[in-house]
């Protein structure tokens, strides 16, 4: 019986360990690149004025146009930020990943300007 019971509790501790997202849920891998250019297109709405554009509408436009970009429905990406803004320790891999590839753009774009101002 102990044995019955000991192996219940394996059965159930290795089924609640299980690291799945939910169905109609974004994957890690595919929230990594929607949310590296939603701070991008964060970026270029703060230079709204510096680049002439005036639009109200110009944060909508470029969301949008990002979750048509990567074939998403705005219900299932919205869903799929409520669930891992409950879950940090799911999302904080994600926005780790993300600070990384923009810190790596960041320094790229950098490496770039100083190679033009050598020239």
């Amino acid at each position: 019986m102990r044995n019955y019971l000991f192996v219940l509790m394996v059965i159930f501790i290795i089924s609640c360990s299980v690291n799945e997202t939910p169905k109609g849920i974004l994957a890690e891998k595919e929230m990594i690149p929607v949310l590296v250019e939603l701070h991008l297109a964060e970026g270029i709405y703060t230079q709204r004025f510096s680049l002439g554009i005036t639009r109200e509408n110009y944060p909508e436009d470029l969301y949008l146009s990002i979750l048509k970009k990567h074939k998403l429905e705005q219900k299932i990406f919205e869903e799929s930020i409520l669930y891992y803004g409950k879950h940090p320790d799911k999302y904080k891999p994600i926005y780790d990943e993300v600070v990384d590839r923009l810190n790596e753009m960041n320094a790229k774009s950098r490496a770039k300007d100083s190679l033009q101002i050598k020239k």
